[in-house]
């Protein structure tokens, strides 16, 4: 197949100088805006130029993204291009290197050391003085976690001389991510990202520590920008632009769809929000018979209802529930699987069967997600074994395809969905302030996130009261929100009259 037989849709301007520049570049890319075309579009330019198929690197922070840009790559004959997360490459390095592969601790083994270590600390390596002092501990006790492994890997020799590594979603960089960076510093970087989608302050990730490290080690890096968004209409990405949170400064981003609808509501308690809800989500269904349905109705699938916590939207989950209406709970059924998945760990480790019969006693979609990653790491149980016992909930966060998806603002961070409903848009949720340590500046960045990821319509709802754990939110909407649209309704009378929803 030539490289180029697949493209059907020309390059932009922006994408045209993107592609076509081959020295360290940074490339800010909007919601939307074409980033893994781009990047496709590179590695084959690079290709057309006669560069060494081995030493182009696609490098990626979750296994879900790096499963996604293998199957894409494949799609346009490039199968054979590599494609890891940063800890599957530490972990090749060291494979290589030492010629055995490191032994790495469980989730569950971690978690001892680390209560043994600060007994009632809840997420104690969030401090970096903490974090140094266990990796003391690791250290000292010959131990390898997945984080450490990184560290561990920057050590060894390494010539990355005319390699060129592809980096994605590059706000994510942990501090432990750019000290194994540093060692590869020789190759060409062509990092891709929004930093304003940046999430994973709990994780120790700093923008600014981000950019200070490229400062440091990529002076001459080119910065260009992606900012024709094919997702948002223009009406949101306004909107959103007002949560922009990065240190680089960041253009407009601009889109090709027109207008957009963005509008709150305002209930007087949580029983009329679930009602209002209720009847919000039957009128974009087109109510639940086909008969009913029409071509401009939504599938429940393209519909997302999100929250800033997940007890927020459990009452509305049972009310909806009791109804009959399709839903799905990426974020529960994620957890059962990462549970499975590193109680399969174990047996794979010990089982003389062949991984292809100990898959098939799984559910249809935990085979589908282990094949995947058996074929990206080409086939090496090892590596499979070693990273199901430390694998992320985000690797495993699936949107369903048949009911309306309730998550987290959080987990749908890379997902899209035509319509967007925020449920909980207090003051107090909206930024989180009922528990301690908020980093406003963070917080921006997740109501952007969650704005960025409707195709055509944001909604969102407030309550005069709500009760939450042990807090009284009574300050009704978000500061943040209350000069956008809002239609506010008062206590409703007693009776089975609907109101209009707009």
């Amino acid at each position: 197949m030539s490289l180029r037989a697949s493209v059907e849709t020309p390059l932009t301007p922006e994408q045209k100088e993107i592609v076509e520049f081959e020295e360290d570049l940074l490339v800010l890319a909007g919601p939307g805006c074409g980033k893994t075309f781009t990047l496709l579009e590179k590695v084959k330019r690079l290709l057309e130029r006669g560069h060494n198929p081995e030493k182009i690197l696609l490098l990626t922070f979750s296994l879900k993204v790096s499963q996604e840009l293998k199957e894409k790559l494949k799609k346009s004959g490039l199968s054979h291009i590599k494609v890891d997360t940063f800890h599957g490459l530490a972990y090749d390095l060291w494979r290589d290197y030492y010629n055995h592969p490191p032994k790495l601790l469980s989730e569950e083994e971690r978690g001892e050391i680390l209560k043994k270590l600060y007994p009632g600390v809840k997420n104690p390596l969030k401090s970096p003085l903490e974090k140094q002092k266990y990796y003391e501990y690791l250290e000292k006790n010959k131990l390898l976690d997945f984080d450490f492994l990184l560290v561990k890997a920057s050590e060894l020799p390494l010539d990355f001389q005319n390699y060129f590594l592809f980096i994605d979603e590059f706000q994510d960089l942990s501090p432990e991510i750019l000290k194994f960076l540093a060692s590869l510093k020789d190759a060409v970087f062509y990092l891709f990202g929004d930093p304003n989608q940046c999430l994973y302050g709990f994780k120790g990730v700093n923008l600014a520590g981000i950019k200070e490290f490229l400062s440091k080690h990529k002076e001459t890096m080119k910065t260009l920008t992606l900012s024709q968004s094919f997702r948002c209409p223009q009406e949101i990405l306004h909107i959103a632009k007002r949560f922009h949170s990065s240190p680089w400064v960041i253009p407009d981003f601009k889109s090709h769809k027109k207008g957009g609808i963005l509008q709150g509501f305002i209930l007087p308690d949580e029983k009329e929000e679930r009602t209002f809800l209720l009847s919000l989500c039957y009128q974009l269904l087109g109510g639940l018979s086909l008969e009913r349905a029409h071509h401009h109705h939504i599938a429940p699938s393209e519909i997302f209802i999100l929250s800033r916590i997940r007890k927020v939207s459990e009452p509305l989950k049972e009310l909806f529930l009791r109804e009959g209406i399709p839903v799905a709970f990426p974020e529960e059924e994620a957890l059962n699987w990462k549970e499975a998945l590193q109680s399969l760990s174990h047996r794979l480790e010990t089982s003389p069967l062949p991984f292809e019969e100990i898959c098939k006693t799984l559910s249809p979609q935990l085979q589908n997600i282990l094949s995947n990653w058996y074929e990206l790491w080409a086939r090496d149980k090892e590596k499979l074994i070693s990273f199901l016992k430390g694998i992320e909930l985000y690797d495993l966060v699936q949107p369903s395809l048949e009911g309306i998806n309730f998550l987290t603002i959080h987990a749908s961070k890379g997902l899209e969905a035509e319509v967007v409903i925020l449920l909980g848009a207090e003051e107090g949720l909206i930024p989180l302030k009922i528990f301690q340590d908020v980093d406003l500046e963070e917080e921006k960045r997740i109501l952007y996130v969650g704005l960025t990821r409707t195709k055509r319509a944001f909604y969102f709802t407030a309550t005069k009261s709500r009760r939450l754990f042990q807090h009284h939110l009574n300050q009704g909407l978000s500061g943040w929100l209350k000069d956008l649209p809002v239609k506010e309704f008062s206590k409703r009378p007693p009776s089975p009259k609907q109101r209009g929803l707009f």
